[in-house]
């Protein structure tokens, strides 16, 4: 690869690119991982985390949008007999990857820029392993705060479907090349292994209503879906605002829109 465009060391701001280099913390993230399991990574770019998982895992699958990247993987494919690449955004293939390989555990450095919608997706899947994501620290900080925490909302809740969350470590910039202007922060989740009572789109459903005016109560988000009545039966404080709320009550909330438009249905 002569140009720079396809130099296998340069990072594409568009992509979200920093390539982790941290030799303590790829260690930390590959050994969160049980061996002869059946992974996807995200985004595996160079590999720095995927040399070590290919020796560690029973099954790897990588999932590439970068053309250079993912040519590069393909081309080793018959030198690791346990790698199956996709090419392609993790938006467009994460369901199809998931539902053909059935993972047990996910595994990347989310690119930035989609770090949200992406967990989102990702918190949608109950995986009979876990998850070991890197993220901006801020985003990190969102998904493991607790109720009352001024950064707590709809991923905080989202996540708790299925999972419990906890930070692993935090990376300074220089653990990466490009440094990005923030640090970094590796989360694990692990499956709670309770049975959700409501499903996972009625509940993001609601958490986005829920979150829309962070500023504004429960009881005038929910305005003309919810009475007074209603947050009494499940035990609610309407006065509350959205991030006063722990999993249990949007749950709740979740079940009782639910039950509402099937009855008016």
């Amino acid at each position: 690869m002569n140009s720079k465009s396809n130099d296998f060391s340069v990072a594409r701001k568009s992509l979200g690119q920093h390539f982790l280099r941290d030799q303590k913390a790829i260690s930390s993230i590959v050994k969160a991982v049980p061996q002869g399991v059946t992974a996807i990574e995200i985004g595996p770019g160079q590999g720095a985390i995927t040399k070590h998982l290919l020796d560690r895992v029973g099954r790897l699958v990588v999932i590439e949008k970068d053309d250079r990247f993912a040519q590069y993987w393909q081309q080793h494919m018959a030198e690791f007999a346990s790698l199956q690449v996709v090419h392609g955004d993790v938006m467009e293939e994460l369901a199809q990857s998931i539902q053909t390989y059935q993972p047990q555990w996910i595994v990347g450095n989310l690119p930035y820029n989609i770090s949200g919608p992406l967990t989102a997706e990702l918190a949608s899947y109950a995986l009979l392993g876990g998850m070991v994501l890197m993220y901006q620290r801020e985003v990190a900080e969102r998904i493991v705060s607790e109720p009352g925490s001024k950064v707590y909302g709809g991923l905080s809740v989202l996540v708790r479907h299925y999972y419990d969350v906890k930070r692993l470590l935090t990376l300074p910039p220089g653990a990466f090349s490009p440094p990005p202007k923030v640090h970094s922060a590796v989360v694990v989740m692990s499956p709670h292994g309770r049975v959700p009572e409501i499903d996972f789109e009625w509940l993001q459903q609601t958490v986005r209503k829920g979150f829309a005016h962070r500023r504004k109560t429960i009881m005038n988000n929910f305005r003309g879906v919810f009475t007074e009545a209603d947050f009494q039966q499940l035990d609610i404080d309407p006065r509350k605002r959205p991030e006063q709320l722990a999993y249990a009550a949007w749950a709740g909330l979740a079940q009782l829109i639910r039950d509402k438009q099937s009855a008016e249905a």
